[in-house]
């Protein structure tokens, strides 16, 4: 695009910097060359005032002993820069001494204010006809002024001179003294300065200007950086961070990649948790379309074939009493795919709620739940656990752990039923808590057992029984679908424990459920076993 660079961040801070920077070295520049001229006028000046009382007090003389002819050419013909003042001689002018001058010419010249007539000067003005008729005429301009006065005069700007002329007496007659010097040398001084000023200033300008250019690039480029590998970025490859150079930590830029990476943390795990979701969708069709399509082929074909000719209301009544299993089939798996499908989109990653929950009553719930189950099929379903006493401990002295109540009693719910239905008549399943040896200073651990005399699990199932829809050869005809072991072990993962299993072939298997205890409760000192049948 024309003229893009001229509409770049670069460009603009260059030059409002150069503009600003000419702002102020130009009338810097401009002040420096009046200040220049002042100072060498005040200084001319000063020292013209000292020269000119000076040779007025030396001349002076009394009324009635005036000074001689020789005595005045004397006094004019002494040329020393800065000579000193006699005593009293001060005048209105004070006393001046040269800093920055040297003066080592001085024209000096005594007239008679009556008629015009020179009555001394310096010797070297004799061979100077220009300058003398110069400063006739700077005199006659101003003779009827009554005080001291300044003024340049001179036949050529080279040759101009620096005048200052005041009224004097030779004895108690009216004079007029004039001190001149040289202006040339504070010409060509102020000439100097302005020709250094009017090339320097330039040229500061223009290594400013390419400095600024060269320090705004700097800067921006880690923003360039940025932009670039802002331009990368993909929903489908984002990176952990932007990562800053070492010296822009603490620097704004520093501050900015900060914010970024904040910002792709979180781009990150909105896209992670989109993905996530997608997947879950994919999952959930899929296995739901697996699932249910046995169930709903047996639950089509039992209608068909209780439509196909009229039959007796006990025919109707069974194959709705087979229907409605199958729907409650399909209703369990329909819950369970729910369950790890909201799990997989990470709608349940957070912690669950952090009340405390007691383990053995907790147990008793759902002993109470499955003890018409348990009775049915003639199989022992027992509780074991340590408590100090023969009566129920209490809270602060119990097997307490932090979570959900509902979410745990789903996760022991599901272990018992798995455990009552592979375990024969006249068997039995235990269910016990223990608070295991503390490893470190924090709250421990207990570990919860769901244990059986069933038909337990090869070897080689072992690695598959937490996935969804795996059930062991010998088990597929037991029921089930396969899901309740998978959401128990979802369920112990949200709430920072582990499930595992050991298993004996042909004589059961035993759960271990392990979560860490509620900080809050601390453990008593056990010494008896509570054993509780069902």
């Amino acid at each position: 695009m024309p003229l893009a660079w001229a509409r770049s961040l670069r460009f603009r801070l260059t030059v409002w910097y150069s503009g600003a920077l000419a702002l102020v070295l130009i009338p810097a520049a401009l002040l420096l060359y009046l200040g220049a001229g002042h100072a060498l006028s005040a200084e001319t000046d000063g020292f013209l005032t000292v020269e000119a009382h000076r040779l007025s007090a030396a001349v002076r003389g009394q009324p009635h002993d005036p000074p001689e002819a020789a005595d005045l050419a004397q006094a004019v013909a002494g040329n020393e820069a800065g000579g000193a003042l006699p005593a009293g001689a001060h005048g209105a002018f004070g006393q001046f001494t040269p800093k920055l001058l040297l003066f080592d010419v001085t024209y000096q010249r005594i007239i008679s204010r009556a008629g015009g007539r020179v009555l001394a000067a310096s010797p070297n003005l004799a061979r100077r006809p220009a300058l003398v008729s110069a400063l006739n005429a700077s005199l006659a301009a101003k003779r009827m002024a009554s005080s001291g006065f300044f003024s340049f005069a001179g036949p050529s700007e080279e040759q101009e001179m620096r005048v200052l002329t005041v009224p004097g007496f030779v004895a108690d007659v009216p004079v007029w003294v004039q001190v001149a010097v040289p202006w040339d040398y504070n010409a060509d001084v102020l000439e100097r300065l302005g020709r250094l000023l009017v090339l320097g200033v330039p040229l500061v300008l223009v290594a400013c200007v390419g400095g600024g250019w060269l320090l705004v690039g700097r800067t921006l480029q880690p923003i360039h950086r940025i932009v670039t590998e802002a331009e990368r970025l993909d929903a489908d490859a984002l990176p952990e961070a932007l990562l800053p150079e070492a010296s822009e930590t603490d620097s704004e830029i520093g501050h900015l990649v900060a914010t970024l990476n904040r910002m792709t943390t979180r781009l990150h795990g909105a896209f992670e948790a989109r993905r996530r979701f997608a997947d879950a969708q994919q999952r959930f069709a899929a296995d739901a379309s697996h699932e249910l399509r046995t169930p709903l082929t047996i639950l089509r074909g039992e209608m068909e074939l209780a439509l196909a000719r009229p039959r007796s209301l006990v025919v109707y009544q069974a194959t709705l009493e087979s229907a409605v299993e199958e729907i409650d089939r399909m209703s369990r798996i329909v819950e369970g795919l729910s369950f790890l499908a909201h799990q997989d989109a990470g709608q349940m990653a957070m912690p669950p709620p952090r009340e405390p929950v007691d383990l053995p009553g907790l147990c008793r719930t759902v002993i109470t739940d499955f003890h018409k189950q348990a009775q049915d099929k003639e199989i022992a379903l027992t509780l074991s656990v340590p408590t100090a006493g023969s009566d129920e401990p209490p809270p602060e002295e119990g097997l307490w752990v932090p979570g959900s109540r509902d979410q745990l009693r789903q996760l022991l719910g599901n272990l018992v039923d798995n455990a009552l239905k592979y375990t024969p008549p006249q068997g039995a399943v235990t269910i016990s808590a223990r608070r295991e040896p503390e490893k470190n200073s924090g709250p421990g651990l207990i570990a919860l057992h769901v244990s059986d005399t069933g038909i337990g699990l090869a070897p080689q199932d072992l690695p598959h029984v937490f996935e969804r829809f795996w059930r062991a050869d010998r088990a597929r005809g037991a029921g089930g679908n396969g899901l309740g072991l998978a959401i128990c072990a979802r369920i112990a993962q949200t709430h920072g424990g582990t499930l595992s299993v050991e298993s004996d072939w042909g004589h059961g298997s035993n759960f271990c459920l392990r979560l860490p205890a509620w900080p809050g409760f601390v453990q008593a000192n056990l010494n008896k076993d509570q054993q509780t049948t069902f």
